[in-house]
């Protein structure tokens, strides 16, 4: 199923993403599967989670990742795409593809129609006008990376299942 990354995320601790987690009903230990878990607040504290409206341009997601000590830097695809490579297992790297978009309903449906083309597993989030594009995980590899740069509490997380795309509850929310 899905588009194959050929990508090696770093190994993650199940615990410290578990205390980072919660049922819909604020329960501790949820499934990692789609549908059955949030993201609790606290994962985000210190982290301003309100909806962005603004135009936003590839720098304010490195400025963003700077913030929260990782020294990433863009690289310019083309046209209003970028990289940003993270370090993975095994020299291998991890790379979100940044596309800065016109506004945020552009941004909504290309990171929508992205990780259906890609298919399950694949994961994104959305800010406004920006589209991040990541590569295949499985859920917990995703969330942890996400938690990891508390990219979840950046942007509107999204995973794509078998034939739909799941939206994460969590502390950054935007219609």
């Amino acid at each position: 199923f899905g588009i194959r990354s050929g990508i090696d995320y770093p190994s993650y601790d199940r615990g410290k993403v578990q205390e980072s987690l919660e049922t819909a009903e604020n329960e501790k230990d949820p499934w990692l599967t789609l549908g059955s878990f949030k993201v609790r607040d606290s994962a985000c504290e210190g982290v301003d989670t309100g909806t962005s409206t603004d135009i936003l341009g590839e720098d304010d997601f490195g400025r963003y990742l700077q913030s929260q000590g990782a020294s990433i830097e863009a690289t310019k695809a083309r046209g209003n795409l970028y990289w940003y490579d993270f370090p993975g297992d095994d020299k291998k790297t991890v790379r979100l593809r940044v596309a800065v978009l016109a506004d945020a309903k552009q941004a909504a449906d290309e990171l929508h129609r992205s990780l259906l083309e890609h298919g399950p597993g694949w994961w994104g989030l959305r800010r406004s006008n920006l589209s991040v594009l990541a590569p295949k995980a499985s859920t917990g590899e995703a969330i942890a990376f996400a938690l990891k740069y508390k990219l979840i509490c950046w942007g509107m997380f999204e995973m794509a299942g078998a034939d739909d795309v799941y939206v994460v509850a969590g502390p950054y929310m935007e219609l």
